[in-house]
C-alpha cells in the first residue's frame, strides 16, 4: 500500500497584529514665540525610521512631528511644531533576521493642551499594523496506490487560494510640484498622503506598479486664513519580482515611511514621500485529500492529522459612504480643513463597519478657528457569507459643510481593498494499514439484498455498510453518476 504526497506551498502569516495606542510629550514654547491663551488643532505626521526584523520580534520606531496651530495673547496665530518619538516592539517566536514583513504605522487622531503659557502637553494615537510571514510548505495524501482492486477509496476536492509569493520593497518619490493655487499661500504645513494603486502587471519576472499619491496640506493663505490644498503625485515603479506569474492575482500595500512638503522660494511645492510597498502573488490550486477508506474483505487502519491552511482571497474594491451632521457648540462661518484616519474594523455578527476617526478644522463667527474630533462609523456591504476580513488599503475622502448656524454636515466617502478569510481544515492520511490476517465477516450470507432507504443516504455510506462498491450499486439500480445519494427508493444492493 502506497500514500501518494501532494506538496503544497504558501506564504504563512506569522505575524499579523494591530496595536493601537498613545504617546505623549510636553514642550516649552521658544522664547521667540509669544505666549500660549489656547490651542486650535494639532497634527500629527509619521516618520518611520526602523522597522527591523530581529530573532523573535520586530522593533519599529520613529518620530511623529506635531504642528500645533495656537492663539496667543493679543490675538492672531502660531504655529509650534513639538515631535513626538515613538519605540515599539512585537514578539512572535519564529521571526528571523530574513523574516519578511510589512508595517504600517498610522496616526488615528492628534491633541495638544495647554498646561501653562508657556507649556503644552501633546499626544497622538497611533495605530501600528505589523504582518510579518513565513514560507511553508506541507505534504497531503492525495491517493493511495493499492496492490489489487478490493480498496475502496472516497476522495475530497477542495479550491482554495493561498498566497504563493510575497515582495516587500521601498522606494522614494522626490518631484517640485508647479501649481496654479500655490500662489493663494505663503505657507503650507500639516502634510497628509494616501497611496493606491492603479495598475500592478507582472511582465517577464518583473512587476510594473503604477500608482498615486494624494496629498492633502493646510496652509496660510495671503488673507492669513487658513484654508486646505490637495494635489496628486502618479508614480511608476518596476521591480524584480521572479516568484510571480503573470497568471497570479497581485494585490498590493503601500505604506507612508515619510512625508514632506513645502512651499519652496521658488514658489513650487518641494515634495519627498518615502514608501513601502508589499506585492502579494495569490494562486487558486485544486487539491484532493482522502475522506475515508474501507477494504472489501478485510478491516483497514489508518493514522490521520489534521492540517490547518490559511486559505484566503482578495475581493473586488467595495466603495463606502457616510454622513453625519455634528454640532459644534457655535456660529460656523467656514471650513477650512477635515481629515479623516482609520480607526479599526468592527463586526457584529456577518455586519462589518468601519471606525473613522475626523477631525474638522472650522471658523466661528468670532474669526477664531476651532477643531473637533468625532468617531463615524462608514458600513461595509460585503456578500453573504463572507468571513473574516483584512483591510489592506483604504482611500478616503472627507469634507464637511456648515449646517445652520451651529452644525457641519460630515461626508466620508471611499473605496476599500479587502481580503477574506476562509481557513481551510483537511483530515489527512499520514499511515494506512490493511489487516491482512483479520478477514471480515460477511453481512449476509445472499449476493443481492434488497433495502428500502428512507431518509436521503449517501451511496458511501450504504456500500461500505455492506462492504461492497458504489459503482456496483450504481449498476444495480441504473443510477448515473453524478448522483451521490438515495432517498425515498428501493435499492438492490450486491453483496460480494
Amino acid at each position: 500500500m502506497e500514500l501518494t504526497k501532494t506538496n503544497l506551498e504558501w506564504n504563512r502569516l506569522l505575524l499579523d497584529s494591530q496595536r493601537t495606542y498613545e504617546e505623549s510629550a510636553d514642550a516649552i514654547v521658544p522664547d521667540t514665540f509669544p505666549d500660549i491663551l489656547r490651542i486650535s488643532a494639532a497634527y500629527g505626521t509619521v516618520q518611520l525610521k526602523d522597522d527591523s526584523p530581529q530573532n523573535g520580534r520586530v522593533l519599529i520606531s520613529g518620530s511623529i512631528p506635531v504642528t500645533v496651530l495656537y492663539v496667543p495673547e493679543g490675538g492672531g496665530l502660531r504655529r509650534l511644531t513639538v515631535p513626538i518619538s515613538f519605540a515599539h516592539i512585537e514578539e512572535c517566536p519564529g521571526i528571523t533576521e530574513d523574516s519578511p514583513l510589512f508595517v504600517n504605522c498610522q496616526i488615528v487622531n492628534t491633541s495638544a493642551n495647554v498646561m501653562n503659557s508657556r507649556k503644552i502637553s501633546v499626544s497622538a494615537i497611533l495605530s501600528i499594523r505589523c504582518s510579518v510571514f513565513a514560507q511553508e510548505q506541507l505534504q497531503l495524501t492525495s491517493g493511495i496506490s493499492a496492490p489489487d482492486n478490493s480498496l475502496e477509496v472516497l476522495s475530497s476536492t477542495h479550491t482554495i487560494t493561498v498566497p504563493t509569493a510575497i515582495q516587500r520593497r521601498e522606494f522614494t518619490i522626490m518631484d517640485d510640484l508647479d501649481l496654479s493655487e500655490l500662489s493663494r499661500f505663503t505657507e503650507l504645513f500639516a502634510p497628509y498622503g494616501e497611496l493606491h494603486a492603479t495598475e500592478c502587471r507582472i511582465l517577464n519576472g518583473k512587476a510594473v506598479l503604477k500608482g498615486e499619491c494624494v496629498l492633502h496640506l493646510l496652509g496660510m493663505t495671503q488673507e492669513n486664513e487658513l484654508d486646505h490644498l490637495d494635489c496628486s503625485m502618479p508614480f511608476t515603479q518596476i521591480f524584480d519580482a521572479p516568484k510571480f506569474d503573470e497568471n497570479h492575482q497581485v494585490t498590493v500595500r503601500f505604506s507612508l515611511r515619510h512625508l514632506d512638503a513645502e512651499k519652496s522660494e521658488d514658489g513650487q511645492l518641494s515634495v519627498g514621500i518615502g514608501i513601502n510597498v508589499l506585492l502579494t502573488a495569490f494562486a487558486t490550486q485544486t487539491l484532493q485529500s482522502i475522506a475515508d477508506v474501507y477494504h472489501l474483505q478485510f478491516p483497514v487502519h489508518t493514522d490521520t492529522t489534521a492540517l490547518d491552511i490559511p486559505a484566503c482571497h482578495p475581493l473586488s474594491e467595495f466603495g463606502c459612504e457616510a454622513s453625519e451632521t455634528i454640532p459644534v457648540g457655535m456660529k460656523v462661518v467656514s471650513v477650512a480643513d477635515v481629515r479623516a484616519a482609520l480607526d479599526t474594523v468592527l463586526q457584529d455578527e456577518n455586519r462589518f463597519s468601519l471606525r473613522m476617526m475626523a477631525t474638522i478644522l472650522y471658523r466661528s463667527d468670532d474669526g477664531e478657528y476651532y477643531s473637533i474630533s468625532r468617531a463615524i462609523h462608514i458600513p461595509l456591504s460585503l456578500p453573504d457569507g463572507t468571513g473574516s476580513i483584512q483591510i489592506t488599503g483604504i482611500l478616503c475622502r472627507a469634507s464637511a459643510t456648515v449646517s445652520g448656524e451651529n452644525s457641519v454636515v460630515l461626508s466620508l466617502s471611499g473605496r476599500c481593498s479587502l481580503l477574506c478569510e476562509e481557513p481551510l481544515r483537511i483530515s489527512d492520511v499520514r499511515q494506512l494499514d490493511v489487516d491482512t490476517a483479520a478477514a471480515l465477516e460477511r453481512i449476509s450470507p445472499v449476493s443481492i439484498i434488497l433495502r428500502y432507504v428512507d431518509q436521503e443516504e449517501r451511496l458511501w455510506d450504504i456500500a461500505k455498510h455492506y462492504r461492497t462498491t458504489v459503482d456496483a450499486i450504481r449498476q444495480a439500480n441504473q443510477i448515473g453518476t453524478d448522483c451521490h445519494s438515495a432517498s425515498a427508493q428501493m435499492l438492490l444492493i450486491p453483496v460480494r
